[in-house]
């Protein structure tokens, strides 16, 4: 899968991330002593390849006829729009949300408070079972 905008790149650069950082984010998060430089090549292609295809899915969402049109500026919102459409992609619901306002987040608290919260079901279903 070669684009043309890869040519840009030296020869020798075979990824875009750095590896370093890549590296450093797979220690902080992993329980591991020793990350090879196979694994930490092919954890950096998968992330690239992942990125490309989170930005290309929503990219084709938000703009499906802008082929060659001056609208080719993709936004947070158009992935938090792909990422709350997509199965597939619901493992990122709770890192990239879709962004609301001050207030309409304070009127879900003050609903939440106030009319006892039906959206929350996890924590008054443990209680009901227990009585």
């Amino acid at each position: 899968m070669v684009e043309p905008n890869n040519q840009e790149r030296t020869p020798s650069a075979d990824t875009f991330l750095p590896l370093s950082r890549v590296r450093t984010i797979m220690k902080s998060s992993m329980d591991t002593g020793l990350i090879t430089n196979e694994v930490l090549f092919l954890m950096t292609k998968c992330t690239e390849l992942f990125v490309q295809h989170l930005a290309r899915e929503a990219f084709t969402d938000s703009f499906p006829v802008a082929k060659g049109s001056a609208v080719d500026t993709l936004k947070y919102e158009h992935l938090a729009q792909v990422v709350n459409k997509r199965k597939n992609l619901e493992f990122l619901l709770q890192i990239v949300p879709e962004k609301i306002r001050v207030h309409e987040f304070q009127e879900m608290l003050r609903l939440n408070r106030s009319g006892g919260s039906d959206d929350d079901d996890d924590s008054g279903s443990g209680s009901e079972s227990d009585e």
